[in-house]
């Protein structure tokens, strides 16, 4: 009756994490107009270091002896997926740039099976096709003539950024805590930002509701459902948590319908919804023993 209790506590808090995480991304393609995606992408984890560096601090999570070249590597890497994802969402829209996002975890399946050796099942494949079928839709990409290409490469840029950052943290997640690998990940996404975009060069000239829009961001769209995405991996299962991860594109576009008035057509919601229902066909059925740990994921 306690594990039930615990496991419906965590798929909550997953379910509030990913909330907060779709809500970002409409958040910040509102602030577009006033900052870049990559400004945008450099707020995002200096806020969320600020936040994640003290508490790991705190309860003793921040030590690191070994593993540094993967730490910065995981670093660069979570750089490099905010903003891919960041250019993605300004250019296609909210729903359709998270949407091919969600490939990453289908990637990590083509790499565990080229790569690694590891079996995957029927399930996965068939899941595989389907999110393939519904990317194309989302993205609209029979109409060539009115196509966003740049706006779909940087979606699926996203998508591998995001598959490497998974694999990355399944590696250095063997040896630290869940905590320890966000935390410093941040930490040194925010010192790659300092040396490609300095510090001093920010804009300073917002209005104080973009301000409050990248403290959003920052804090309530990053930091905040990181640490409730730890609390329900510690109550529910990782791929069950994953699962619910797949919420975010669907609860994404809904806020960005609502905020920034941006409607999908019928086949692209058709198409998101298939995405959705591959990778949490994935996460649930299909995923090798060994799985991706979830607690890395954005």
């Amino acid at each position: 009756m306690e594990d039930s209790t615990n496991q419906r506590i965590g798929m909550a808090l997953a379910l509030s994490a990913a909330f907060l995480w779709g809500v970002s991304g409409a958040v910040a393609a509102d602030a577009f107009a006033d900052v870049s995606p990559a400004r945008v992408a450099q707020a995002r984890a200096f806020l969320a270091a600020l936040v994640l560096v003290p508490y790991a601090w705190a309860r003793g999570m921040l030590r690191v002896r070994s593993g540094w070249p993967s730490l910065v590597a995981l670093g660069v890497n979570l750089a490099a997926v905010n903003v891919t994802f960041y250019w993605a969402i300004d250019r296609l829209g909210v729903g359709p740039g998270a949407t091919i996002q969600f490939l990453g975890p289908i990637l990590v399946l083509g790499w565990m099976v080229l790569i690694q050796g590891r079996k995957v099942s029927p399930v996965a494949w068939a899941a595989a096709v389907v999110a393939i079928v519904g990317v194309a839709l989302v993205s609209q990409a029979w109409d060539v003539a009115d196509a966003d290409w740049t706006g779909v490469g940087a979606g699926l840029a996203s998508a591998v950024f995001f598959a490497s950052y998974l694999l990355l943290g399944e590696h250095v997640g063997r040896r630290m805590r869940a905590v320890t690998v966000v935390s410093w990940g941040f930490l040194f996404a925010t010192a790659f930002w300092a040396v490609v975009q300095p510090v001093w060069s920010f804009p300073t000239n917002l209005a104080g509701g973009v301000w409050g829009k990248l403290l959003f961001v920052g804090i309530a769209g990053t930091a905040v459902p990181f640490l409730i995405e730890f609390a329900a991996l510690r109550r529910a299962a990782a791929g069950l948590v994953g699962v619910v991860a797949t919420a975010e594109p669907v609860i994404g576009a809904a806020a960005a319908w609502i905020l920034l008035d941006q409607n999908l057509s019928t086949l692209q919601i058709v198409g998101g919804l298939m995405v959705v229902t591959a990778v949490a066909s994935i996460q649930r059925w299909g995923l090798p023993a060994a799985e991706v740990p979830y607690e890395v994921a954005r």
